[in-house]
């Protein structure tokens, strides 16, 4: 089932044209149990500009600010809900913005009620690339607490690969594969 937050922020970037993959929280929800309400969205490098321009002027949306990687709205419909516009490039490592965002949509995403949503190990992968890393580490151990497969950290260092951040999130994954490994933590995650 989508979210009402999610399909709010489907039908304003539809109505302007702007092709997005919905990353973050909300992406990771379809695997498992998660508490966000925000929405993030990723647009591709070349539809940046003119989608944060466009939505701007939407009467739906609040414009919060922008920097050169993200804009930040608020969905009105949805009591201020944020919806986070991310430029695809900030992930593209040696590669051009577009690829990582072809790479996101055709090949590290799922359709939902015609919504594409992004795979948790992509979304892990943007997460660990941030300059708050270790606060989305613990987002991530709490997603395979909660049923994400951990075999998918295997998965963010393909991508890493692909995108030439290995050597930027080796030490992340590991961080991560440190906390897993914890008693306290491994006795919380589901097996099977």
């Amino acid at each position: 089932m989508t979210e009402p937050e999610v399909r709010a922020a489907d039908e304003i970037l539809r109505r302007h044209g702007i092709r997005f993959v919905v990353i973050g929280g909300q992406a990771v929800a379809r695997n498992a149990a998660t508490s966000t309400h925000d929405v993030d969205v990723m647009v591709a490098t070349a539809d940046f500009v003119r989608s944060i321009e466009t939505l701007r002027t939407d009467p739906d949306l609040v414009f919060d600010w922008e920097d050169r990687h993200l804009a930040r709205f608020r969905i009105r419909s949805q009591g201020g809900v944020p919806l986070d516009v991310i430029n695809s490039a900030a992930f593209s490592g040696k590669k051009a913005g577009e690829e990582f965002y072809r790479f996101l949509a055709e090949k590290a995403s799922t359709q939902a009620d015609g919504i594409a949503y992004s795979s948790p190990e992509a979304v892990w992968y943007t997460r660990l690339l941030t300059k708050r890393w270790r606060a989305y580490a613990e987002k991530i151990v709490t997603n395979v607490i909660d049923g994400v497969a951990v075999d998918r950290l295997g998965h963010v260092e393909e991508i890493a690969r692909e995108f030439g951040n290995e050597s930027t999130l080796r030490e992340r994954i590991a961080y991560v594969r440190e906390e897993l490994a914890r008693p306290d933590i491994r006795s919380l995650i589901r097996s099977g």
